[in-house]
């Protein structure tokens, strides 16, 4: 607290400094300022609705072994027949989910090339596993 001196009889006044308090008050009165309208304004969400899909998307098994050998669901295949069954089983699942298994001795341009050519048989959901 300030203390000002009366000029007649010596006594110590006590004033109380307000210049605090009206700070303080200014700087609540700006955050409430900026703050009022980030808490009005509206959020446009899409929320999904509660139904679950009506059908789980097929998983395939695809296989990338050493000696760039290809097995889709342990069936040996050439880089054209993978594409034809891919193209095949996408058109009777489009949510169709390929699990890619790479061998660690297999060589990496295998893999990438098996990973494109599903990719190119329009599968959309490709995962990568090592063994």
């Amino acid at each position: 607290m300030a203390f000002a001196h009366a000029s007649a009889d010596h006594r110590d006044i006590a004033d109380m400094n307000i210049t605090p308090l009206v700070d303080v008050m200014l700087v609540l009165l700006v955050i409430f300022m900026i703050a009022a309208p980030a808490m009005t304004r509206s959020l446009n969400w899409q929320l999904p609705n509660g139904n679950p899909p009506k059908e789980l998307p097929k998983i395939l098994s695809l296989q990338v072994q050493s000696g760039d050998v290809l097995l889709l669901e342990g069936h040996a295949l050439s880089r054209g027949e993978l594409s034809a069954q891919l193209a095949a089983a996408t058109d009777r699942s489009p949510a169709l989910v390929v699990k890619v298994q790479v061998d660690p001795n297999a060589e990496y341009s295998a893999a990438v090339s098996a990973m494109a050519t599903a990719r190119n048989a329009g599968v959309e959901n490709i995962s990568v596993f090592s063994n």
